[in-house]
């Protein structure tokens, strides 16, 4: 007798479909979003390609279903493709023919996710030759500290590339050359010192004098993670844990976790004033959701444990899992509301990533606990 699924398995299988179909859809790599207003799949955007590959891989092993890893090698080929000749990735989506974008510091990283997994799975070392590529680029685009000061994000150091540090810090498993894991640790160091006590961070934003949002404040604190893994520095540890803390304080005092956040945690909703900031980024909920189930791993801490539950349990309330659209079907949207101020009226790729993300590490951990 079949055993009935789980909430989570019918939602993870429906994300995990609709990530396929961005695949299907994205004319080489994974198309960056469905377009509720357009109607239709954009273009290829080859960051977030790069950190969905790991994935699709997760759930080939989770599923035992071919075509996952199969699209997982066919978007690392294209991947290998469009690199470009310094090594680099460009910023935003891709179109033959049409790029003149130069090499972004935070994209480059996150391909070398992609090459590194791929080379793990198929064994191939053209894999590790383009991941070399990318981060000897890295590695050129420091000053005379060692900081990533060149081929930034419209020319402004951000914390987001304690990811880019953790890339490094896997090439460096592979390739044991001593600049990726100095670079690394400068660059780790250096967003350190943007921290304040209650765990925000100066540059924690891609955009002039922005804020951070949930999105960004997750990617930082899942470098930091990651890469205490690598080095075994509890300070990296106890950053992250600053800020995913604080953010689960506001969680458990407010019942939901809104999008930019100025110094003194205070929401904003500058960035769309008909929402008044009281939107959810479900990208940044999916990936604290992450970030708190590692750190239940690194403390036992039950708490982080229920508090990504609880999270999981909400995103999963705002997924359309009945549509006939397969852009919508089983998709994360960019906000909830959906006209929100984050990929408005949007389903991004990397939603679907993070959220997959998950759901997988929930559903292991849980199984683990006895909870299931």
């Amino acid at each position: 007798m079949k055993t009935r699924k789980t909430d989570d398995q019918v939602s993870l299988e429906a994300t995990m479909t609709w990530l396929y179909q961005s695949v299907v859809h994205g004319r080489g790599g994974s198309s960056s979003h469905y377009d509720l207003l357009r109607g239709r799949w954009l273009d290829p955007f080859p960051e977030t390609t790069g950190y969905i590959i790991p994935t699709l891989f997760d759930y080939g092993s989770f599923s035992a279903e071919p075509q996952y890893p199969d699209a997982a090698i066919r978007i690392t080929d294209w991947l290998c493709a469009v690199q470009l000749p310094n090594g680099g990735c460009i910023q935003g989506s891709y179109r033959e023919g049409e790029n003149k974008q130069e090499a972004i510091v935070f994209n480059t990283g996150q391909n070398i996710f992609g090459f590194l997994r791929t080379l793990s799975e198929t064994g191939n070392n053209k894999y590790l030759d383009h991941a070399r590529k990318a981060g000897d680029l890295l590695v050129q685009s420091t000053d005379e500290k060692g900081t990533w000061n060149r081929n930034l994000h419209r020319g402004l150091k951000h914390t987001i590339n304690t990811r880019t540090s953790w890339a490094l810090l896997e090439l460096y498993r592979q390739i044991p050359d001593p600049f990726y894991r100095e670079v690394a640790i400068v660059n780790l160091d250096w967003t350190l010192e943007q921290q304040t006590a209650t765990g925000w961070f100066r540059h924690g934003t891609s955009r002039p004098g922005g804020l951070p949002n949930t999105h960004f404040l997750s990617y930082t604190c899942e470098g930091l993670i990651q890469s205490w893994r690598h080095l075994r520095d509890k300070k990296y540890l106890d950053a992250a844990r600053r800020t995913a803390d604080t953010l689960l304080s506001i969680y458990r005092e407010k019942g939901a976790l809104y999008c930019f956040w100025d110094e003194e945690w205070k929401n904003h909703g500058r960035y769309n004033p008909f929402s008044k900031g009281k939107f959810s980024c479900l990208t940044g909920n999916a990936q604290i959701s992450v970030v708190w189930m590692w750190l239940f791993e690194e403390t036992g801490d039950r708490t982080y444990l229920d508090a990504a539950c609880r999270m999981i349990d909400f995103i999963r309330s705002t997924q359309d899992l009945v549509s006939r659209n397969d852009g919508i079907r089983g998709g994360i949207k960019g906000s909830h509301p959906v006209y929100g101020g984050y990929s408005i009226f949007k389903y991004p790729n990397w939603a679907a990533k993070f959220f997959a993300d998950a759901l997988m590490l929930k559903i292991r951990l849980t199984r683990h606990e006895g909870l299931s």
